[in-house]
């Protein structure tokens, strides 16, 4: 059905689904001009709104991909972007390039620093969603033990500023395409106006997580180009809070999945609970020259 749909809008291309990254279905219309992407959703996905909103944002700059269009079945929802050619950036991680994946991280901090936290909120973008530090839905999941609740309650309950900029929601090196000597950040369906460190944090957890033994120094690098570039005070206890925050986030996300999904994402709640992110993490906070 898709297909056909496309297909008749786009007659005499070539239909190829992609990998490398894309979350949902995405298919490159080969033979368009300029060469396109479809990227499809179910028709009532919210998160869709946000992904053609935040792309109209930043459509103006070369961090994202440009979108020319977007259009509704009675099923999907269809965005029409440019095809960005290259890599996944998560593919030199783990093919442990590490030459590039210290680029990677450093233009991770430029790129969010300087393209993506400088648009701040304003209430002619309000549309999008707020996306706080932890509520009170929290205690509506019922898989979650209460000791785990009573923690993660604590461990929030800090005061930082209002300030509510752009987030990504899901930002690091496995949502970016490699093209070059440069950086496209995909899959914006989790963004919204939210604190900064919900997105620095992130990027911290993920490396910690996924890449322990380069953890310390691929971060370091990543806040040293952030903080080059921001005045954003970074600390252990801010990091923990907002990492929570997005584990969080991804628990309501999967409240209906597979017990097997669920006790992983537990997992890595306990995982978060326990670790220190900042540690052996070697950057001057004073400092803002890169």
């Amino acid at each position: 059905m898709a297909n056909e749909i496309l297909l008749r809008k786009f007659p005499n291309v070539k239909l190829t689904e992609l990998t490398g990254g894309y979350t949902n279905k995405t298919i490159l219309l080969d033979g368009s001009n300029p060469l396109v992407v479809a990227k499809i959703f179910h028709k009532y996905n919210k998160d869709a709104r946000n992904e053609i909103s935040i792309l109209h944002l930043l459509n103006s700059s070369d961090v994202s991909p440009g979108i020319h269009d977007y259009f509704e079945d009675d099923t999907s929802l269809y965005i029409i972007m440019d095809y960005i050619p290259g890599g996944n950036g998560q593919q030199f991680l783990d093919s442990n390039d590490m030459d590039t994946a210290r680029e990677i991280y450093r233009l991770l901090g430029i790129q969010l620093s300087s393209e993506i936290h400088s648009i701040r909120w304003n209430d002619q973008a309000s549309e999008l969603p707020i996306i706080e530090l932890v509520d009170d839905s929290l205690d509506l999941l019922d898989f979650v033990p209460i000791d785990l609740k009573n923690e993660v309650k604590r461990i929030v309950n800090i005061h930082v500023n209002d300030e509510k900029t752009i987030i990504h929601g899901d930002f690091g090196p496995h949502n970016t395409i490699v093209t070059g000597d440069s950086l496209v950040v995909i899959d914006w369906e989790w963004g919204g106006w939210g604190n900064p460190l919900q997105d620095i944090a992130w990027v911290v957890w993920f490396v910690h997580l996924h890449y322990p033994d380069v953890a310390d120094e691929l971060s370091g690098i990543f806040l040293k180009a952030y903080r080059a570039h921001s005045p954003v005070i970074v600390t252990e206890e801010w990091i923990k809070a907002f990492a929570l925050s997005r584990v969080i986030n991804i628990l309501h996300r999967i409240k209906n999945a597979d017990m097997s999904v669920q006790k992983e994402w537990l997992r890595r709640l306990e995982w978060t609970l326990k670790t220190t992110f900042l540690g052996e993490v070697t950057w001057d906070v004073n400092s803002n020259k890169d």
